[in-house]
């Protein structure tokens, strides 16, 4: 016995929503970073502050942690109001943007642990190692709760496109 329509598109409404409030976390994150890393206040500088943004990436990753807040808040609502249209192949494009971010945030966490192996950084003080860990434990938490965003998308969307093309509902590119 299985799910009617309806209720496949509720939960996949609950997934936007969902989503909707991890891309805020997001922003709230990157936000709070952004405001933190160019108020510099560590003791060692202005011009050493930029130094260590630079050398560990933590500025880049700053300014496309904004862009990834604000482009996953955008595809949140299109993935709640494609849901509510019954549009399936929009409902699918949020695929790219859920991919796309766990590409960015692999890549960002890679470089990091990386070069927290190799022993360029032993002139860091204490805040430097617990920036940096922050940014590592923000980032794999980011990326774990993507991928669980993921798997539960392929399991509501494939369910979703399959009730749609098998009782043909009338989307908005067909008449009814």
């Amino acid at each position: 016995m299985g799910f009617d329509l309806r209720c496949v598109a509720n939960c996949g409404v609950t997934l936007g929503v969902l989503d909707l409030l991890h891309a805020l976390a997001t922003l709230a994150f990157y936000s709070y970073q952004f405001g933190a890393h160019f108020n510099c206040q560590w003791s060692h500088g202005i011009r050493w502050c930029r130094y260590y943004l630079e050398e560990t990436n933590h500025s880049q990753r700053v300014n496309l942690g904004l862009a990834e807040g604000v482009v996953c808040i955008i595809f949140a609502i299109l993935l709640i109001i494609a849901l509510r249209k019954y549009n399936w192949w929009l409902v699918w494009a949020w695929l790219a943007k859920a991919l796309a971010v766990v590409g960015l945030n692999g890549y960002f966490i890679t470089v990091w642990i990386l070069e927290t192996s190799r022993h360029y950084h032993q002139f860091w003080n204490r805040h430097n190692y617990d920036q940096n860990q922050v940014f590592l434990v923000g980032g794999i938490i980011l990326t774990l709760t993507e991928l669980i965003f993921m798997f539960v998308f392929c399991c509501i969307v494939g369910s979703f496109t399959h009730k749609i093309r098998r009782q043909r509902v009338p989307t908005m590119e067909t008449d009814i």
